[in-house]
């Protein structure tokens, strides 16, 4: 009788993602994965910057991650008064398309949804849910590691995407949002424009894992 729950060691090689160890349940692959924990700073139509930050430790499971969520933004107005606000919850991720290349691009896309709680600094807090739908082209790209062996140099993932995406009103980004996101290595941005608002937003900063 096999044993149901085994760790096992792994090397990443050309297509595969850098993730250097599994757990074994039932015959499934589970991996630890930082899901895109960033650092952005984005901002609207008639509105300062605002600093942002998202940790999201979780689990993969071939094309599904789960993951807890935690992120958060501040801004600065004219008169130097700083207002903030977190988000605490979870997500989940599906990723389709064809099989990820490490030199060319390929057809990407996800379907993703958060649910949490988010506070802001005057102690309000609302719950609420987003969903998100992404689809474009991309390559995996990888660190050191390809098909050549480790003594590779490191090849740049990249992505673009159009997106569409809708919070909830309780949620932490509220609204229904199209646009077109894109990824070079560590960096990041995107552009989007608020349905109801009529306001265009961006979106630049750096994320992790860069072969994503």
């Amino acid at each position: 009788m096999g044993t149901p729950f085994k760790m096992k060691g792994f090397s990443g090689f050309g297509n595969s993602p850098m993730k250097q160890t599994y757990v074994d349940i039932g015959g499934k692959e589970v991996y630890a994965s930082p899901s895109g924990s960033s650092v952005n700073i984005s901002g609207k139509k008639g509105t300062k910057p605002m600093s942002s930050y998202t940790l999201a430790p979780g689990i993969s499971v071939g094309k599904f991650n789960l993951s807890g969520k935690y992120k958060g933004g501040f801004k600065t107005d004219k008169t130097g008064k700083s207002t903030s606000k977190t988000f605490t919850g979870g997500g989940a991720k599906f990723s389709f398309g064809s099989r990820p290349g490490t030199y060319s691009g390929t057809f990407k896309g996800s379907i993703s949804g958060d649910y949490g709680t988010t506070k802001s600094t005057t102690g309000k807090k609302t719950t609420g849910y987003s969903g998100r739908l992404d689809l474009g082209v991309g390559r995996s790209g990888s660190l050191g590691c390809t098909s050549k062996g480790c003594g590779s140099s490191d090849i740049a993932g990249y992505h673009l995407k159009a997106f569409g995406e809708h919070g909830s009103k309780g949620s932490y980004n509220p609204g229904t949002r199209v646009g077109i996101s894109g990824r070079y290595g560590v960096f990041t941005g995107e552009g989007s424009y608020n349905l109801k608002t009529k306001k265009p937003g961006f979106n630049i900063g750096i994320t992790y894992p860069i072969n994503k």
